[in-house]
């Protein structure tokens, strides 16, 4: 069936073309050509932007997180930099007050008093302008991770031969576009930003207590870090397993969701919107347990952890408070090493959620490896050269055509296309 050449839907010569080609009503009308003309005068250029496509597969590299970022490693140092200034302008605080209460509060020196508070004050400004810094420059930062992973994941399905599409469900496809590269999103922008602020905090902080009694540090936490190391060792083994679980059962709901829209003139044909359902159903109900699953290791992790915290302070409490009865201590010691100590213990639990987020971009990096590493069924030859416009015809001779080779679709056709013909073949009802 043929349709005749190509018609042009806009400019000035498009009415006369589409006379010519026998089709009067087509193109813009006379009497609105000047209106058309004026908007196109007033549209800007969209030059293309600076992506490079390849057509052949870049290559059997794994995808990691480490190959992905390394490119990226000089911005990424600089983040660091930003993250070093503000944990140490902000773990100023207990040491200005062991200042302030030995040196201002015990004496009634005023101007120790004013002076501390000046500081104070000052530690906390230069952290929050640092902070502001940091969050810009992270944010831009993983903006800019996100959108190269975006385009490299897209293009490798643009590179992708028909019968990738046949096997692949476009629901898991989604998933690996939207809720796996959300997942490793969240962790450019906030997770590994965290995770370095933490882990710089909790080595500030034990470093500190050193500084302050290395006695009374040491046996603080002799007592207290190998119960929380023990249980966080427990809590990271749980919510590996829980967490790969769950980007499995995402992918099976935006898979089955993804299916039923596209189907669902079939389904309600055949009435089977209720079978769907319950179908619906029970993939919803097995991500909201693989969910519960984590959630229950983390209401285990979450209270031990704050038991240890209050257990480790209460020790330092008895034996510190008595060595300030003593004599052997200053009261402003005793409060600063509390003060640290409460903040030791937060950093722990930070890391471990964090730990929860990194988990779960893992997985998606794991899913998305896997995606990266299928080459093309049908791979373009490296010295391939992309044809200049041309002219003549194209002419099929007894060709036979399927998706998958041994379920042929299309039975020794031949066809001859001319320049500038379109040609649309129809199959049966139902056939796509």
């Amino acid at each position: 069936m043929s349709f005749g050449p190509p018609v042009g839907f806009g400019g000035a010569n498009s009415v006369t073309a589409s006379r010519d080609a026998g089709l009067p009503h087509a193109g813009v009308p006379g009497h609105l050509q000047d209106r058309v003309d004026a908007v196109l005068a007033r549209e800007p250029e969209h030059p293309d932007p600076a992506i490079t496509f390849e057509h052949i597969h870049p290559g059997t590299v794994p995808f990691t997180l480490r190959s992905f970022l390394w490119p990226h490693r000089w911005r990424l140092f600089g983040a660091l930099l930003l993250v070093v200034f503000e944990s140490l302008a902000l773990q100023a605080g207990p040491l200005l007050t062991q200042i302030g209460i030995d040196d201002g509060v015990t004496p009634k020196n005023k101007s120790v008093l004013v002076w501390v508070a000046f500081a104070y004050i000052s530690s906390i400004a230069i952290g929050a302008v640092n902070s502001r810094i940091r969050i810009r420059y992270t944010g831009t930062l993983g903006e800019d991770l996100t959108r190269s992973l975006r385009i490299r994941v897209f293009s490798h399905l643009q590179r992708q031969s028909l019968g990738f599409y046949t096997s692949e469900k476009a629901g898991v496809l989604m998933t690996r576009m939207t809720s796996d590269i959300e997942a490793l999103s969240q962790l450019f922008q906030e997770g590994l930003v965290s995770f370095a602020v933490q882990g710089l905090t909790l080595l500030v902080i034990t470093a500190v207590l050193f500084v302050l009694d290395p006695s009374l540090a040491a046996m603080t936490l002799l007592v207290v870090v190998p119960v929380t190391i023990v249980l966080s060792n427990w809590f990271r083994r749980r919510s590996d397993a829980a967490y790969a679980k769950v980007r499995d059962h995402i992918g099976r709901v935006l898979s089955d969701l993804q299916e039923s829209l596209a189907g669902i003139r079939v389904i309600t044909a055949h009435n089977r919107r209720r079978h769907n359902v319950i179908n619906h159903t029970n993939v919803v109900g097995d991500h909201k347990d693989a969910n519960l699953n984590a959630i229950r290791a983390a209401s285990i992790y979450t209270p031990g952890t704050e038991g240890i915290a209050i257990f480790g302070q209460a020790l330092v409490l008895l034996i510190g408070g008595r060595r300030v009865i003593n004599g052997d201590l200053e009261i402003g010691e005793l409060t600063a090493f509390l003060l640290y100590l409460a903040a030791f213990f937060a950093p722990i639990q930070s890391l471990t959620q964090l730990y929860n987020g990194y988990q779960q971009g893992q997985s998606a990096v794991a899913k998305l490896r896997e995606l990266l590493a299928q080459a093309p069924s049908v791979a373009e030859e490296p010295d391939a050269i992309e044809l200049p416009p041309i002219e003549g015809l194209i002419e099929l001779e007894h060709v036979t055509f399927g998706y998958d080779p041994a379920v042929p679709i299309l039975h020794d056709v031949s066809l001859s296309l001319a320049q500038g013909e379109s040609i649309a073949v129809v199959g049966p009802t139902g056939a796509g």
